[in-house]
């Protein structure tokens, strides 16, 4: 998935988009957590320039004032510890398959998971494509 494909970033989706433009950077794909209790964003673009790792959130401890996007750039030969872990399981009775996809880095420190039979039916959709792009450029 790419930033302008999230539901889920609000106010922020512009000034990542600026942030993107400004950079001239090329984006191949995002990932986008929240925290349920503070409503704060990390995102991860990766782009052509390497990984980008955003955090949205308040800019003070108020959380009903000023928000701040703050992002770090990490060279691709930057990343490290970088790998991508699977299991999956075929039900013999059902035919059902269930697989579970594992996003992890050392630096950035990245542990991302999805479900192929989670209650989030886009999890795949967003992790794979953020966890290609790392694969293939990263050092």
């Amino acid at each position: 998935m790419k930033i302008g494909e999230w539901d889920n970033l609000g106010r922020a989706r512009g000034l990542l988009q600026r942030q993107l433009g400004e950079l001239h950077a090329a984006e191949y794909a995002s990932h986008v957590t929240i925290n349920a209790d503070t409503g704060r964003l990390r995102i991860l673009v990766a782009a052509d320039v390497g990984l980008i790792e955003y955090h949205y959130g308040p800019a003070g401890a108020d959380p009903e004032g000023a928000w701040l996007l703050r992002g770090e750039v990490y060279r691709w030969s930057s990343v490290r510890g970088l790998r991508l872990q699977t299991d999956a399981q075929l039900d013999e009775d059902s035919g059902e398959v269930r697989g579970i996809w594992r996003l992890i880095a050392e630096q950035p420190k990245i542990e991302l998971t999805a479900n192929s039979t989670g209650d989030d039916e886009h999890a795949l959709d967003a992790l794979l494509p953020l966890a290609h792009a790392c694969m293939e450029h990263a050092g």
